[in-house]
């Protein structure tokens, strides 16, 4: 039992390290990295409302149009920070994992903890003031809202760690991630809600997780609104399947690197 204890503590402690360790590198000494990591996400909520605004439009169903794009931007920039936080992870951090009590799922839990964390706070810092506000009355479930915000970055994790592996070896998919991250952004439901497509277009759509978990939060969010589109079984075998092959490839792709000195 002691030295599973002391095993946990130095996992701990790993993690813990690499979490200041990618604090320092993401938001860098001064007090203004730590503003925008919190405003960047409430500016993109805001725009999308006061454009939404300007063309005379509301939110697709019933609800508060600022509520409608904090259930799409929030979800949706989980997953995308979980794409590219483990995108570069590989090639990052192989130095040190040549120290015995380093692990890859060391840095990848640090990873996920600080960018969850950091949009969890951006989360209940707008909603306490939409609440002031009289614009939130109440939530339909905090603790499935939470989860399925969980899934998302889960979700981008693995699909970051396995473009991470392909990466090293086909440079040039870099470009090619990019481009799919743009064209996901405007098919995943952060504008839009999927009952409210022509059947032809949801059901090519159907095959984006993200537009699964968007969906999802939705219906766990907010009173009155069930989507009949999207399916928890779904994002979840992503997120399992995703994550096996980042992790079994991050193992073989390590080798590769200390074979070439990297």
């Amino acid at each position: 039992m002691s030295e599973i204890l002391d095993a946990l503590t130095v996992q701990a402690r790993v993690i813990l390290a690499f979490i200041l360790r990618d604090m320092r590198t993401r938001f860098g000494r001064s007090r203004l990295g730590y503003f925008w990591a919190v405003f960047e996400p409430l500016t993109m909520i805001l725009a999308l409302a006061f454009i939404f605004g300007l063309m005379d439009r509301g939110a697709p169903i019933n609800v508060d149009i600022h509520l409608f794009f904090f259930t799409g931007i929030i979800p949706w920039m989980l997953f995308s920070r979980g794409v590219s936080m483990m995108s570069n992870a590989i090639e990052s951090t192989t130095a040190l994992l040549t120290y015995p009590q380093v692990k890859a799922v060391d840095m990848i839990i640090a990873r996920i903890i600080l960018e969850f964390a950091t949009l969890f706070i951006v989360s209940l810092i707008y909603l306490c003031f939409l609440y002031f506000w009289g614009i939130l009355d109440r939530i339909e479930s905090i603790l499935m809202s939470i989860v399925v915000l969980m899934l998302a970055i889960l979700l981008g994790s693995g699909f970051g760690l396995v473009g991470g592996v392909i990466k090293l070896y086909f440079p040039g998919y870099s470009s090619f991630q990019a481009l799919l991250m743009r064209v996901m952004f405007f098919v995943s439901g952060v504008f839009f809600v999927a009952d409210s497509l022509p059947s032809v277009i949801r059901d090519g759509l159907w095959y984006n997780p993200v537009l699964h978990l968007i969906e999802w939060e939705r219906s766990v969010f907010f009173y009155g609104f069930e989507s009949q589109f999207y399916q928890p079984i779904y994002p979840l075998l992503w997120i399992l399947s995703l994550g096996f092959l980042g992790l079994a490839g991050e193992r073989v792709t390590r080798s590769k690197l200390r074979q070439l000195g990297i």
